[in-house]
């Protein structure tokens, strides 16, 4: 049977008072959104202090990957690094803000997915000055001018006659 690297043994932590232990996780993740990938290479790497608290356990550190967007603008895929803080508690008996703790074992998979997605922003940008692309067919605004100036084949291009004449 293989362990999965994000599963952590804590029965030398519960009901202890010790100090709080290092772990390292650098494992190859198949997380996504619907613009961002996690990519696979490099692989995601959380450097993480775990550490007993009354009634379970509490993860602190910060997690380090590369992600592979689509640009909400212009459509185009770009890569970008990103380190995010990330902060969660695990107990025997969750309530809504914590993970479980299974048996001896915390399984920092879902806290780690959650944390990471949702650093991810939701609508990324290549660039501030991105133009993005136009209604006609094929044109990128970053790259060529638009003859879009002409709204004939707009919906809204009736309006237009309805206001007074511009001077």
């Amino acid at each position: 049977m293989i362990r999965s690297p994000f599963l952590v043994d804590v029965s030398d932590m519960l009901g202890r008072d010790v100090p709080a232990r290092s772990v390292v996780i650098d494992v190859v993740v198949d997380w996504a959104l619907q613009m961002s990938k996690i990519m696979v290479e490099p692989p995601l790497v959380a450097d993480l202090a775990v550490a007993p608290i009354p009634g379970g356990i509490l993860v602190r550190g910060e997690v380090c990957y590369a992600v592979e967007h689509a640009c909400r603008r212009c459509l185009t895929d770009f890569i970008d690094d990103g380190c995010s803080p990330v902060a969660g508690l695990f107990e025997i008996d969750p309530g809504e803000d914590a993970y479980p703790i299974d048996g001896t074992t915390i399984d920092l998979e879902p806290f780690l997915r959650d944390e990471t997605l949702l650093g991810l922003p939701l609508l990324p940008l290549c660039e501030e000055s991105c133009e993005g692309v136009v209604t006609t067919a094929g044109i990128d605004l970053n790259t060529e001018s638009s003859d879009d100036s002409d709204d004939t084949g707009s919906p809204f291009a009736v309006l237009r006659d309805l206001l007074p004449p511009e001077d």
